[in-house]
């Protein structure tokens, strides 16, 4: 009898042990834009509710690749400023949403807004995502329609980017319209982060702007980069025309 206790302390003690520990989500991030396709990565630092994400150094082969034998050394590339990486920062005891996010080719910029205002719709459909059950979700979200598959989970409760609010962990998120895509890749439990769940300390003299600033802003750049697409220059040896291209937000508002 002693030893079936000692048995039942002992796993009780592991799950504790298992729930409380801290935990990295990778994610995959696609957009098609334009009729271009491109995948970037992030990854999630979440303890207890609260979470940082940062995108991942980007990874390309070129001209410099090194081919030893069977391996390869890839040359790798940070997205923006190595000190001002956009970061995306959640915190449910305050309601909050913190992030840093650039326009076009400008310094990222800080911004404000409210977390999980999403209003779900959990269905009784379901399918198997690396041989985890998923359950499916959809959302209108500020302009565009979401359907998300998510685990249930007690313990971990997340999602890529600003999603979440749903009872466990998104494994894979889109828009319905195929321009945006998530995709869970991995996820690993650990007992220390190599980042804080603050706002980075290259933001401290940054002022923080309302989510509704950042529209307006962005606006204001897409107007300005793009007021000269349809403009062709005429020279002595032929003519020519440059088109930019701000790439849309999910949020269309």
């Amino acid at each position: 009898m002693k030893n079936i206790i000692s048995l039942m302390l002992m796993l009780i003690f592991s799950v504790l042990t298992f729930a409380q520990k801290k935990v990295i989500l990778h994610y995959s991030y696609t957009q098609n834009l334009a009729g271009r396709t491109a995948t970037n990565f992030l990854d999630q630092y979440y303890d207890k509710g609260r979470s940082i994400e940062f995108p991942v150094a980007r990874q390309k082969m070129n001209d410099t690749t090194i081919y030893n034998g069977s391996s390869v050394t890839k040359n790798i590339y940070l997205t923006g400023n190595k000190n001002k990486i956009p970061f995306l920062l959640k915190n449910p005891a305050s309601k909050s949403l913190i992030y840093a996010e650039s326009i076009w080719m400008k310094a990222p910029v800080l911004v404000i807004d409210s977390l999980n205002n999403f209003k779900w719709k959990i269905s009784e459909e379901t399918k198997s995502i690396d041989d985890i059950l998923c359950v499916k979700a959809e959302t209108f979200f500020r302009g565009r329609n979401y359907y998300a598959w998510f685990k249930y989970d007690q313990d971990i409760q997340t999602g890529p980017w600003k999603f979440g609010g749903l009872p466990g962990i998104i494994y894979e998120i889109a828009d319905a319209s195929g321009s945006f895509k998530y995709n869970l890749t991995g996820f690993e439990f650990t007992e220390n982060f190599a980042a804080e769940l603050k706002v980075p300390d290259a933001y401290a003299d940054d002022q923080m702007m309302t989510h509704q600033d950042f529209i307006s802003l962005w606006k204001m750049v897409k107007q300005d980069a793009e007021k000269n697409n349809g403009k062709v220059d005429h020279t002595l040896t032929g003519s020519s025309s440059i088109k930019h291209f701000v790439a849309p937000l999910k949020e269309l508002y």
